[in-house]
């Protein structure tokens, strides 16, 4: 849908501002973003990294070149642990851009400083947020007529009080929320409406569609909102898994590939967008990240190769959720290096992550044929950054 017909679709919408802060919907990443819930209720401990010490780059140690060390964390996190569910890995499918070949010698590391323990956003301005939300309109053909702050009142908080974490512009049946980290999300169902309807030929659902189905709707998507998405060459990076029920699921995602392949495999892991569908089948939001948007480059590190990075995982250097013992060599599966990005890190560096068929911790399964993949993470850059000790030790908080 161009521009000039979204504006006349919402034109018969209410104009009626939503209430403040109780009538406000905080969204996150997608519900599936490679997290699956165990039925069993596991306390699961999120991986990150800190610089040393004190958590301020320069005033810590130092390796030899000059690079700040390293820590690697383990913060408590929710229930459950990181993992996969398919019949087979094979069905295993992200768009990552990354592959062995690959000539990658370093690649950057970044203090996060919008670094939350608890997750609530911050580090751009209140000018700034604005400036995004009115770009965003802009790009969408649409005028904003209203605007709310959400301001941090809780004392005890890890922000200060008084921050605001997040704007929200009122354009008369869409709003556009732009949160302090560089997140912004299209929410078009609102109070006056459940989503935008798609046209009639496209099916736009979670679960149990066609890889061509899904191929068609996002396409149509990144067509209709390439001014909003700013990509000069977009690129599907599709997302499926399955859930307890063996339900194929996807999720709508799309990068800028447009660079060379440090700044791809960058904005494949930090300036993703994502379409996201309601129940009926109607775009629901669409929701855009830049989760560089308030990191500091503390330099480009050294990297280990993918072979050594599977020697070091048989070795026992590696962290991971999964609350059990490592199932060994013959049960690992892929290989892919990645960053792990989001308000709870307190440093963005590269890992390899693998998988391992944890299945036979939940034998009840059998009959239905699927297997859990747990995740499994080696840090990408050379160990000697790291500060000695990261390794996980088979405790959870």
């Amino acid at each position: 849908m161009k521009p000039e017909h979204i504006s006349d679709a919402l034109g018969q919408l209410s104009d009626e501002v939503i209430e403040e802060t109780d009538q406000v919907r905080d969204r996150k990443k997608a519900p599936r973003r490679y997290i699956w819930a165990a039925a069993a209720c596991l306390c699961v401990v999120i991986a990150g990294a800190a610089i040393l010490p004190g958590g301020l780059p320069g005033e810590g140690q130092k390796a030899p070149d000059g690079l700040p060390m390293l820590e690697i964390s383990m913060d408590s996190g929710g229930m459950g642990f990181e993992g996969l569910i398919y019949y087979d890995f094979s069905e295993m499918e992200n768009g990552n851009p990354w592959h062995e070949g690959m000539e990658l010698t370093t690649l950057p590391v970044f203090r996060n400083n919008s670094y939350s323990p608890a997750g609530i956003p911050h580090g751009l301005t209140q000018k700034e947020m604005e400036g995004q939300i009115q770009a965003a309109a802009q790009a969408l053909g649409l005028e904003v007529t209203g605007l709310w702050q959400d301001v941090e009142r809780n004392t005890g908080s890890d922000v200060p009080p008084g921050t605001i974490t997040r704007v929200i512009g009122y354009t008369g049946g869409v709003e556009i929320e732009a949160e302090a980290d560089g997140t912004v999300t299209v929410h078009f169902d609102t109070k006056t409406q459940d989503g935008l309807p798609l046209p009639e030929e496209y099916r736009f659902e979670y679960h149990n569609l066609s890889d061509q189905e899904a191929e068609e709707v996002l396409d149509y998507l990144i067509g209709q909102y390439a001014a909003l998405l700013n990509f000069q060459q977009p690129q599907k990076a599709i997302f499926r898994d399955r859930n307890i029920y063996g339900d194929l699921g996807v999720d709508y995602r799309v990068y800028d590939a447009a660079g060379d392949d440090v700044e791809d495999i960058l904005n494949y892991s930090f300036r993703q967008a994502d379409f996201a569908p309601n129940d009926e089948g109607q775009l629901m939001l669409i929701r855009l990240y830049d989760e560089l948007a308030c990191t500091e480059k503390l330099g480009d590190y050294p990297l280990i190769s993918l072979e050594e990075a599977r020697q070091a995982l048989l070795e026992g250097q590696y962290i991971t959720t999964v609350p059990y013992d490592f199932p060994g060599e013959d049960k690992v599966y892929g290989g892919e290096l990645v960053y792990r990005g989001s308000r709870t890190e307190q440093v963005f560096i590269p890992y390899y992550r693998f998988y391992a068929d944890v299945s036979e911790e939940f034998p009840n399964w059998e009959d239905s044929g699927l297997k859990d993949y747990g995740a499994y993470y080696v840090p990408a850059v050379e160990h000697q950054y790291l500060k000695p000790g990261w390794q996980w030790d088979g405790s959870f908080n």
